[in-house]
Parts: structure tokens; sequence; C-alpha cells
């Protein structure tokens, strides 16, 4: 029988977690990637919720979270609806922020292998909720440091720097697995100029793949040609860049999903010479046939 009323979703695994529930409220929850919302998301939340997400990852990455939506009762000092970050598994850990309203959270990157995300309301006045991506980000080792920073201040030439860059596994990199993330290099901090970078993800045939940027924000577009003139981001339906364009972005913009027809994506970074971003980061999960029987709530 199809639960066409209330019902529970509950996928997780080393792909990634997904939690969605109409009176979902909280867990401990483990994967590469995944997404929470709010208990009712996106219709108004209950009152008097209290919520903790417990995400923990593997001790050499630490967990970076991204409100793509955010809508709750507003007052100041959020002391009435709110959601609060922490740095580790419970409130006992630095505390990260609180925050309430219709503007989004930060960015936020935690120093450890763990997240507590903490929502609580009172019992009136209430809002559409929250949706949030979370991700893991691998923590480089001392030699792979050594070897990004020479990428940066250590080159000579646009050639000698792409060369070295395919070292750290971050400006020119062949993904495999059936679902990752990927960012630009150096995120979130100022990616570096003259730089193409290329990631090519090749899943086994039969495999289609959806991609998604959690965020994005590059130079801005070329204000006489309104084209992504200088530094921008180009998504292809294929291994090469004579494959199909399957869009090019700048700025802040935040493309839909894209989905491949084939089992291969490439995603290739420019920047130019001036100036310079905190970048991109992407995520993606790959599925036989058609992606609506994958039912990814992204």
């Amino acid at each position: 029988a199809n639960c066409a009323y209330d019902y529970i979703k509950i996928y997780n695994a080393a792909s990634g977690f997904l939690l969605s529930s109409l009176d979902m409220c909280g867990g401990v929850l483990t994967g590469l990637s995944g997404v929470i919302t709010s208990p009712g998301y996106p219709q108004e939340y209950s009152n008097n919720a209290d919520c903790s997400w417990a995400i923990h990852v593997s001790n050499t990455s630490v967990v970076t979270l991204v409100f793509l939506d955010f809508q709750l009762e507003n007052n100041e000092g959020c002391n009435f609806d709110f959601v609060a970050m922490f740095d580790g598994p419970t409130v006992t850990h630095r505390h990260l922020g609180k925050y309430c309203g219709a503007d989004k959270p930060p960015y936020t990157v935690t120093t450890s292998n763990q997240l507590l995300v903490v929502f609580k309301s009172d019992f009136n006045i209430g809002g559409r909720g929250f949706k949030t991506h979370s991700m893991i980000q691998r923590i480089l080792s001392s030699d792979e440091m050594k070897i990004e920073h020479f990428c940066s201040h250590g080159t000579k030439s646009r050639l000698t720097y792409q060369i070295n860059c395919t070292l750290t596994g971050e400006c020119q990199q062949v993904l495999s697995a059936v679902s990752g993330n990927f960012s630009s290099p150096h995120f979130p901090n100022i990616y570096p100029n003259n730089i193409n970078c290329h990631w090519s993800i090749a899943l086994a045939a039969g495999y289609r793949i959806k991609l998604f940027f959690p965020v994005m924000d590059l130079e801005d577009r070329n204000s006489l040609s309104d084209e992504c003139d200088y530094d921008s981001i180009a998504v292809y339906d294929g291994d090469s860049q004579t494959d199909t364009l399957l869009g090019r972005w700048c700025g802040r913009e935040q493309p839909s999903s894209l989905i491949s027809k084939g089992n291969k994506l490439l995603v290739v970074l420019s920047t130019d010479r001036n100036k310079a971003h905190r970048g991109f980061t992407a995520s993606y999960v790959g599925g036989k046939c058609c992606f609506c029987r994958i039912k990814l709530l992204y």
C-alpha cells in the first residue's frame, strides 16, 4: 500500500543520508552527505519542538553544513524559535551560532568530526522551517598541505601550477565512487587565480549522475557582455569539453540540480588573473535507470 498520508523515509549508508518525515525530530546521522529538515518541512513546523541531530563522520574529516532554506519566528536574541549549532556531539562543546528569522545562517565548518544541530520552537508563531545540506571534507595530511602550499605560492608559470596542483587531488581529479563531494581549491578560503581545474565523474556503465552545487561564490558576470567571462564553472555531459555543455555559471548563481544522459560528467573551473572569491562546493550521486527511483530530495 502507498503511504500517501503520514510517512517516514530513512536512508543511511556510505553514499549519504536522507531524513524526511512529517514528525521526524532529531537523530544520529552518518554518511558522505545528506539533508536535514525541520519537522513537516516545507509546511509550518509544530510548536514546542525540541530536536537534536548529531552528525558523525570519520576521524580524518570535518563536517560542513549549508542552509538551503530558512524561515523561523524572528525576535532579537533568538529566544523563541531558533537553530543552534555546536562543534561536537553535545551542547557543552563550542557554540557555533544561534539563528532565527528569515536570513540563512552562514556556511559552517567544524573543527572536529562531529556537529550537533539543535532546533527549538516555543508555544506560538511558527514558520516554514529549514532545510540543510551537509557533507564531509577530508583533512589534508602534512605532506598534502606542503604540496598545496607550493601550488599556491611556489609556482613559476601557469603550466607549472597546473602540473603541481594535480598532486593535491584538488585541481585535476577523476571521481569514480557512486557518490561524493568536491570543492574549489582552498575552499572556503579564496581560490587561486589563473587556474583551469577539471573534475571528471566517471561511473560504471548503466549509471546516470545527479549533480548539484550547495555553494557557489565566484567573480560576477561581465557587466558589458552579461557573460561569465572572468571566473566560471562549466558542466559538460560527458568526459570532455567537446561534449554537450549543460551550463556555465559565475557570481552567486545557483543552478538547479543537473542530471547526465550517460555515466559521465565533467566539471571545469576556470579563473582569470584578477578577482577571486570563496569558490564552490559540489555533491553528486549516481543511480541506474531513471532518477525518480532514487527519490533524491535535494
